[in-house]
């Protein structure tokens, strides 16, 4: 598409006036003509937020990703990675997720850490609730084994619980009599836990 707009704000206006994926052709138009820093984080910003709108995960992650490498902000960056985070959890990668969680975590104080991990549990829990009502017991599944590392203890049982239905959904009878038994050990049993990072 044609670029004819010569600064941050010409191409704000004429973004204003677009539909959605007229707005994502133009967007990715100014990203290869501008080197501007400014106009770069802005189209990257836009086109997450837009891709991110129309379930298209793997984009937004893409854009969200580069507006990260662009920015020179440490606060933009927390936040940016922070969206990333919630981007990767709800296109489905949970394993890429735990390793962004832990690149940010390193680089965040307690407050923030803190922060994220309130967020990471809300966006499993939307997920596996959405997973459980559609009947979609894999999914849960896979859902509740990585929720059990993020949440407090005294709601751990309460996942497992809720792992342990859909195992036997799902007919998986080796990893319900092992979740069986977990269920029953006694409280303070020092069993070593696996976590994803420590808080």
């Amino acid at each position: 598409m044609q670029v004819l707009e010569r600064d941050k704000r010409e191409i704000e206006i004429r973004v204003s006036k677009m539909s959605d994926f007229l707005k994502m052709e133009y967007l990715e138009s100014c990203l290869k003509k501008f080197t501007d820093h400014e106009i770069q984080k802005f189209c990257t910003l836009e086109l997450a937020k837009l891709y991110e709108s129309k379930s298209m995960y793997p984009e937004a992650i893409k854009y969200i990703f580069k507006f990260q490498e662009i920015t020179g902000n440490p606060a933009e960056k927390k936040k940016a990675a922070q969206k990333e985070i919630e981007l990767l959890i709800r296109g489905g990668y949970y394993e890429k997720a735990d390793a962004v969680v832990k690149k940010t975590a390193a680089i965040m104080n307690d407050i923030e850490r803190m922060e994220l991990k309130r967020n990471i549990i809300m966006s499993y829990k939307a997920i596996a609730e959405r997973a459980e009502k559609s009947g979609r017991n894999a999914e849960s599944a896979k859902v509740y084994e990585k929720l059990v590392n993020y949440v407090s203890d005294n709601e751990k049982n309460e996942i497992k619980r809720k792992l342990l239905d859909s195992y036997k959904k799902l007919g998986k009878i080796r990893e319900s009599i092992e979740l069986e038994h977990d269920l029953e050990r006694v409280p303070g049993n020092n069993e070593p836990r696996k976590r994803v990072w420590s808080f």
